[in-house]
């Protein structure tokens, strides 16, 4: 789990560059990714600031609602995350992070001469799919409950949106590499062609793993200290009702409004003829006079134009005006005059001399009013539905910004109110194993677990422009563990595995350091005892690790990130065991014999990897220019807060 987490920041999108990323490929705000700032006075880090960077300060509130817009975030790819996990497992300083660099970056950009218009801002902000309202257009309602759900002034949004279109200006033209040059790819190419070998051995922690109880004391202070490992992620109870078009009261089709349209459309529903013509141009009267000739004879258009060197070509069914542009007003009326099978021309043209045959003629009815009423109706009854859907969403819109409770909504519009049981993010109830949100409503179970406080009501899309849903959080139940007497045999199990790990751990310290010494690692390895596995030898070269995609063992990670001959530990996850690895042969070939094709295709990866580098290096330069200073004790009292050791400090 926290390895996740550090994956989903490590990326160069959890940097600010990812500010203009995001932006680009209109992903902006949908994940609610949202960073603020707000300039203030003075020289050092005063009041309840975390953090000063050049003039703008972070405040203690405003980091706190940013790390929780982006643990709401990681709940979307890990539902079960807890607040206490995504803190240790790094979320709370990447967040911290990338608010700075953000801040950093537009300070930056100003002072060497960037600039962003207002009218700029307000183009992105009603761009943004997120404000986009049942009628396609820029909601000025959604924008506002958008603001107010997820804790932001409209100062912090401009704030995020000028960092974004920042980071297009300035970081997307340095961080984008088209190709490297060859000789710089080669020392890479043969990095990736490096082949390791080492030996490695599991010290398991079961083998080590004392067998009495400890007592309850022992196993509840052993909880207090991995409170995290045992606690079930927050859960909340939704209430919601949903409506469609299906529900929503459509005005009735009259006969005048029918008759109107007739009228007002009287050309669509006129009689009309179209015409399909075989044609060929020529390039003088002549070569025109004798294809003429031809073809009145009996002969095929298609084989007396080719006869003569050309190609013969349909208009396709065409009305008179629109044959009248492809010749001239004459010409056309005559066409149309004409009989099927009839030839017309020669006839001069801006291309040259025209000889046409009537292919096809299609001649189609005026339809009466009451032929016409099903086809208007249709079309009427489908935009009634259209107003009577938008008309019924923003009346509860209205509702829902004026503070109604969602069971007043319900009862007035007559819609079925639900409840839910206490619901993870993923819509699965702990307490009740076979439920299970539909599918459909995925999108509210989102918005419900991204910052929406108990009791107010609230409206998501399910399908754009056809079913929606009201909703509101009934009640919140913390992430806690369970009951103690309910999770004690989980918990005697993985402290006992803890006590194996202690004694493991010192097992592999050990067996290092003999090595060191000078001992065999084989012999080191007999001598640690019979209760630890046997050594293997592992390996293999760099450019196949993590192959189709396949996560990297951390064993061979380790592996590839050691000094020839020496000798490291490396701790399993979970209370697992330990591994000794010694690395013994490194075999890397000089990059001046490898095969240029080789190297070129391994430049074209690289590129942007050597991008993300220059970006970085911006960054860094950013912070230097503006300065920035951290509030470690407010740091550090935040992240006991976020992790329940401390009560929130306002």
């Amino acid at each position: 789990m926290i390895t996740a987490i550090r994956r989903l920041f490590s990326s160069t999108l959890g940097k600010v560059l990812a500010l203009a990323f995001v932006a680009l490929v209109g992903l902006a705000f949908a994940l609610s990714d949202v960073t603020g700032s707000s300039s203030f006075g003075g020289g050092g880090i005063g009041g309840a600031n975390v953090a000063r960077v050049g003039d703008t300060d972070i405040g203690l509130a405003e980091l706190r609602d940013q790390v929780r817009r982006s643990y709401d975030q990681a709940r979307e790819q890990q539902p079960g995350l807890t607040m206490d996990a995504f803190v240790e497992g790094g979320g709370l300083k990447q967040t911290l992070d990338q608010m700075v660099d953000g801040i950093a970056f537009s300070q930056y950009a100003r002072t060497i001469g960037f600039g962003l218009s207002k009218r700029l801002v307000d183009g992105r902000i009603a761009d943004l799919p997120v404000f986009t309202g049942v009628s396609g257009s820029f909601d000025q309602a959604r924008y506002t409950a958008f603001l107010r759900d997820n804790n932001l002034s409209e100062a912090q949004l401009r704030a995020d949106i000028e960092q974004q279109l920042f980071g297009e200006q300035l970081a997307v033209p340095v961080g984008t590499m088209p190709r490297i040059a060859p000789a710089m790819a080669a020392p890479y190419a043969a990095l990736l062609l490096e082949e390791r070998q080492g030996q490695a051995v599991y010290i398991p922690s079961s083998s080590f793993a004392p067998t009495a109880d400890p007592g309850d004391a022992a196993l509840q202070a052993y909880l207090k200290d991995n409170r995290a490992r045992f606690s079930i992620p927050e859960r909340r109870v939704l209430q919601y009702a949903l409506f469609d078009r299906a529900i929503a009261p459509a005005a009735a089709v009259t006969d005048k409004e029918i008759a109107d349209i007739y009228k007002a459309n009287a050309a669509r529903f006129a009689a009309t003829e179209t015409r399909r013509f075989m044609q060929v141009i020529a390039p003088d009267q002549a070569t025109a006079n004798s294809i003429a000739a031809k073809v009145r004879s009996g002969t095929g258009l298609a084989a007396a134009a080719k006869a003569s060197g050309l190609t013969a070509a349909s208009s396709g069914d065409v009305t008179q005006t629109a044959y009248s542009s492809q010749t001239n007003a004459a010409a056309a009326k005559a066409a149309f005059a004409a009989g099927r099978g009839d030839v017309l021309g020669p006839t001069q043209t801006d291309l040259g001399w025209s000889v046409a045959q009537v292919d096809a003629i299609t001649a189609t009815p005026a339809r009466t009013l009451a032929q016409a009423t099903p086809e208007i109706r249709e079309q009427l009854e489908k935009n009634k539905a259209n107003e009577g859907i938008i008309t019924f969403y923003n009346a509860i819109q209205d509702a829902v910004n004026s503070g109604t409770s969602i069971e007043e909504i319900a009862e007035a519009r007559k819609l079925t109110l639900v409840e839910t049981p206490a619901i993870l993010p993923n819509g699965r109830a702990p307490a009740q194993p076979g439920f299970a949100m539909a599918a459909d409503l995925a999108p509210m179970i989102t918005q419900a677990f991204q910052g929406s406080g108990e009791g107010e009501a609230h409206l998501a899309t399910l399908v754009e422009n056809e079913k929606f849903a009201v909703y509101a959080v009934k009640s919140i139940a913390a992430a806690a563990p369970p009951p103690f007497a309910q999770i004690r045999a989980d918990l005697l199990a993985d402290w006992k595995l803890a006590q194996g790990q202690k004694v493991a751990r010192d097992k592999a310290r050990a067996l290092a350091k003999a090595v060191e010494g000078g001992q065999a690692f084989a012999d080191a390895a007999r001598a640690a005892g019979s209760n630890i596995g046997t050594v293997q030898t592992i390996g293999g070269k760099r450019g196949e690790l993590g192959a189709g995609g396949q996560p990297v063992p951390p064993e061979l990670a380790l592996l590839f990130s050691m000094a020839q001959n020496s000798v490291k530990t490396l701790e399993i996850p979970g209370n697992r065991g330990w591994m000794v690895l010694s690395l013994g042969k490194v075999e890397r070939p000089d990059p001046k014999a490898i095969e240029p094709a080789r190297v070129t295709a391994i430049a074209g990866p690289l590129a942007p990897a050597f991008g993300n580098e220059l970006v970085a290096q911006m960054m860094t330069e950013a912070r230097k220019r503006v300065g920035v200073k951290i509030n470690q004790k407010l740091l550090d009292q935040l992240r006991d807060e976020l992790t329940g050791k401390l009560p929130v400090a306002e």
